[in-house]
């Protein structure tokens, strides 16, 4: 095994590292505004796939593809089952996003399955976020933990943008800062998902109800 396998909720999320600490949320996108946490609400079962970003929805992302970007999913201390993700953009031009990512739980073949997931106006309503290269928007993904032997068990997540077609792989950041591209490994026993709204700042991101 890769390192220590440390124990989240009674061993039903189980994260490998060595002497784990807590790591800081990425910052903020550097002239960002925050965006104000509002309460969650629900407003569907699955992804919505383009809209007009007037219509509070979510729209494309430009000419920016996946290869344009980089998505971690950062483990939070103390909260098993909520994640932030920070999508950052590798690329050299502006991509633009607004709305909800889709989030697909991927078991240890690299094979994604289906579980009841719903976006949620978590911390508000979706927002154009118009990122230059090298900075980063923020989500809330809250896993709803079920067990081992009678759930499917994630290890990791494919990540899927408004408006981009094709997934990102998304990197899981453990608490002591080590990740999945460098041994860490990761399961989720997962009974339904909740995804948040991506937005400029991480402020309000994994206020889940």
């Amino acid at each position: 095994m890769l390192g220590a396998l440390a124990g989240l909720l009674g061993g039903a999320l189980l994260v490998a590292g060595c002497g784990q600490q807590p790591a800081s949320s990425p910052s903020p996108a550097p002239g960002s505004s925050s965006a104000s946490p509002a309460p969650g609400i629900a407003v569907g079962d699955s992804p919505v796939q383009a809209a007009n970003p007037t219509s509070g929805q979510q729209a494309g992302g430009g000419s920016c593809t996946a290869k344009d970007f980089k998505v971690d999913l950062n483990v939070q201390p103390d909260r098993p089952g909520i994640l932030l993700m920070a999508v950052e953009n590798t690329s050299k031009k502006v991509c633009k996003l607004n709305g909800w990512a889709a989030v697909a739980p991927m078991d240890a073949s690299g094979s994604t399955f289906n579980v009841p997931t719903k976006k949620v106006e978590i911390p508000g309503s979706p927002t154009q976020v118009d990122l230059p290269p090298g900075t980063n928007a923020f989500a809330g993904v809250r896993i709803e933990l079920g067990s081992k032997a009678d759930d499917r068990v994630a290890t990791g997540f494919d990540v899927t943008l408004p408006g981009v077609s094709d997934p990102v792989n998304g990197n899981i950041v453990g608490t002591d800062g080590t990740d999945s591209n460098s041994g860490l490994y990761a399961e989720f026993p997962v009974k339904s998902m909740q995804v948040g709204t991506l937005q400029p700042a991480a402020q309000g991101v994994t206020v889940f109800d």
